[in-house]
């Protein structure tokens, strides 16, 4: 029997390596809530992340350093993912690193870290879905929506009220 052709979230013949802004989604394995929660408020929602969301959020801090071609403009750490909004722009290096490269390399160490912690865990879906930002209407849609996602929590498509977590 023929194993199923996955087919790749990536946009067809694109270059990933190309300057730009990119608009990222990472996903907890089976869509479990790692990183913390969301406490409903009367003005407004907050998150309280775990010890595995304090982790993620010192590693997404820690990636300029590693990644200095990638500025990461926002991002919000959700109950099981994460959004990233970066800017890929040149800095006169030979190396061509890929959006694929940070999402792995983020992934990668952040898993290391954790499972210090907890040796067995599976934290990541494999793949993360990605935007390509068009222009600067498109940048502030994504830029808002990072802002206001703690806020729609119960409306958002990875929320599940009947997980237990």
């Amino acid at each position: 029997m023929e194993r199923p052709v996955r087919k790749s979230p990536r946009l067809k013949d694109y270059d990933y390596s190309l300057f730009g802004a990119y608009f990222l989604t990472i996903c907890t394995h089976k869509f479990q809530y790692l990183f913390g929660e969301i406490e409903f408020g009367a003005r407004g929602n907050s998150t309280h992340l775990s010890d595995i969301g304090i982790i993620v959020q010192k590693n997404i801090e820690g990636l300029q350093e590693r990644f200095p071609e990638f500025d990461i403009l926002n991002y919000v750490i959700m109950p099981n993912h994460i959004h990233i909004l970066v800017l890929k722009v040149d800095i006169g290096s030979s190396n061509c690193r890929t959006v694929s490269d940070f999402v792995c390399s983020f992934k990668s160490l952040a898993t290391k870290e954790i499972r210090l912690e907890y040796p067995a865990i599976q934290v990541w879906m494999n793949s993360f879905h990605d935007h390509i930002i068009r222009n600067d209407r498109d940048l502030t849609v994504h830029w808002d929506y990072i802002e206001q996602n703690v806020n729609r929590w119960q409306k958002d498509d990875y929320y599940h009220s009947n997980l237990s977590h």
